[in-house]
């Protein structure tokens, strides 16, 4: 239950493990709808206050899985500083005003935070069992990754929280370098019949993915305007209706 105070006194929310994909990120995760309360915008600091200690940390919303949930996802580093646990209750608070060091720190964090949305392509997927079939996806992954000689991990896989009708939903982040390097040994990316670069990618990953007879059903995940400052998408990688007429 979320309880709602004055704003010298903040608000109480219970503790959630963080997002596997903002694993190594100094963030948290709130409701918009807290967010709105607090009348803090995506990527400003709030102080998030536990048993033992408080610190100030940036805050982004929670997923659209967690949509309506009144917690906050915290990583086990920001837990173990402010002395929390998973499940318990911890309050966060508004930063009204902060020093030039930290408010430059911050900005440099928010833009390194846009930087690894904007530079990656986001693709939602769906299994019968993701956690059995996980390993096969990162495999698969790295497969891409070793065609171009790259090893730096330059994609994600992690469950999206989602189940419906037997079916589980994730996502795959792959950074955009990788995506170019591939683009440049599989010419027969650019010839899919789509609009942007990511869903011609998406096409030919699909593709691919069904000739290893691996059952998941590929798609674009939208990523929000407001998380990147911005289209994410360059415009040489778009085409209008006239380019996709030219390819029949």
């Amino acid at each position: 239950m979320i309880h709602i105070m004055d704003d010298s006194s903040g608000i109480s929310l219970p503790v959630y493990e963080n997002e596997n994909q903002d694993k190594d990120r100094a963030i948290v995760r709130i409701d918009p709808e807290i967010m709105h309360r607090l009348n803090i915008s995506e990527g400003d600091l709030i102080n998030v206050i536990g048993r033992l200690n408080g610190t100030n940390i940036i805050c982004l919303s929670l997923l659209p899985s967690d949509k309506n949930k009144k917690i906050i996802r915290i990583d086990s580093n920001t837990r173990n500083l402010i002395g929390t646990t998973i499940g318990d209750t911890i309050t966060i608070k508004k930063v009204i005003s902060v020093n030039d060091k930290d408010d430059k720190a911050r900005k440099i964090r928010i833009t390194q935070v846009a930087d690894e949305i904007s530079n990656s392509i986001i693709i939602t997927g769906s299994c019968i069992n993701f956690e059995k079939e996980r390993p096969r996806i990162m495999e698969f992954l790295k497969s891409l990754e070793k065609e171009v000689h790259l090893d730096n991990n330059y994609y994600k896989c992690y469950t999206s929280g989602k189940k419906t009708l037997g079916w589980d939903f994730f996502e795959i982040s792959i950074d955009t370098r990788l995506v170019q390097k591939l683009i440049e040994i599989h010419p027969e990316i650019n010839k899919q019949e789509a609009i942007t670069l990511e869903e011609r990618f998406v096409l030919w990953l699909d593709a691919k993915i069904k000739k290893r007879k691996l059952d998941y059903y590929l798609k674009i995940s939208e990523v929000p305007y407001e998380s990147v400052n911005g289209f994410r998408l360059n415009p040489n990688d778009y085409r209008d209706i006239e380019d996709m007429e030219n390819m029949r």
